[in-house]
């Protein structure tokens, strides 16, 4: 009797750290727990986060769902052929893949795959340019990865639930009979003003009620992609000067963009119109390495900004 007690006395908090610590248990499963309390809570930002990683993303991505491969190619008479250039910028660019699917497909995609390697399709456009700059033709390009990194991407949101639900239960946010009173609803939105789950604020918004303004003002996340592109455009400007392209029009092009994306506010629009003028400056430096290579990742940040 005690124990039955026991067991019915636990709040759904509790029951999420439970389902967090049992493997058994799937990660979909355990996020499905994770919504409930977060529309109890009406904790609107964790709610996204939640959805995401049930159905899958489209636009932007946490950095734990971000995860480096190697570029190989295919060979009729031998197979799938590892990728390698001179260029490290080149290659550091093409070997990062994006990981969208939902946790329910990369479950499914670890149990069906005990062993080798995990292949993620480079986008056709990409492997045209590529097969450009070859020696030889490959219609098909894909990373390859090991299981281990999805692997990671699972424990990682199992890891983020548990450490949600433990700082909840530290402020008194219990759930008992599936629901909470006013007073825990208050004490989770308070706590998620100064807890961050994971990088959900990179890619929703601020974190804490009543933010409104995410669909506006680019996140922290694509604000740092930005950057960092930046950097590393500036860091290769001798090889694509070269290339062909107007260093005096990339200088002041990288000037405006930095300067946007420094703001106290930076404007998805201005930040993609930005990008949208860099992408058109590097096309003069076409069938350079380093040029390919910046237009696929200003691409690719131009494409989250909507």
């Amino acid at each position: 009797m005690r124990r039955l007690l026991g067991k019915s006395m636990s709040g759904l908090i509790e029951e999420i750290q439970r389902d967090a610590l049992d493997k058994s248990v799937a990660t979909d499963a355990l996020l499905r727990r994770v919504k409930l309390a977060a529309a109890k809570l009406q904790l609107d930002t964790l709610e996204i986060w939640v959805e995401h990683e049930l159905n899958g993303y489209r636009g932007e991505l946490p950095d734990y769902r971000k995860i480096i491969g190697q570029p190989a190619a295919w060979n009729p008479y031998n197979g799938w052929i590892p990728v390698f250039s001179s260029d490290e910028k080149f290659m550091e660019l093409i070997s990062e893949a994006p990981i969208r699917q939902s946790v329910a497909t990369l479950q499914d995609l670890i149990d069906n795959n005990a062993g080798g390697s995990l292949h993620f399709p480079l986008p056709s456009g990409l492997v045209a340019k590529l097969n450009e700059l070859m020696n030889f033709q490959t219609s098909r390009m894909v990373l390859q990865f090991g299981r281990g990194h999805i692997i990671g991407i699972l424990d990682t949101v199992r890891n983020m639930v548990l450490e949600w639900a433990i700082q909840m239960e530290k402020k008194g946010v219990l759930g008992h009979s599936m629901s909470f009173d006013t007073n825990e609803k208050i004490q989770a939105k308070q706590a998620m003003t100064t807890f961050n789950i994971g990088n959900i604020g990179s890619f929703v918004g601020n974190l804490g009620a009543g933010n409104t303004s995410g669909d506006i003002v680019a996140s922290i996340d694509v604000v740092d992609r930005v950057k960092d592109v930046i950097e590393k455009i500036r860091l290769s400007s001798t090889a694509l000067v070269d290339g062909g392209i107007d260093g005096h029009q990339l200088s002041s092009n990288l000037a405006e963009l930095e300067a946007e994306a420094n703001s106290a506010e930076p404007k998805r629009g201005r930040l993609k119109g930005l990008l949208e003028d860099t992408r058109t400056i590097l096309t003069g430096a076409a069938g350079n390495l380093t040029a390919e290579g910046a237009i696929a990742m200003v691409s690719a940040i131009a494409g989250a900004l909507g």
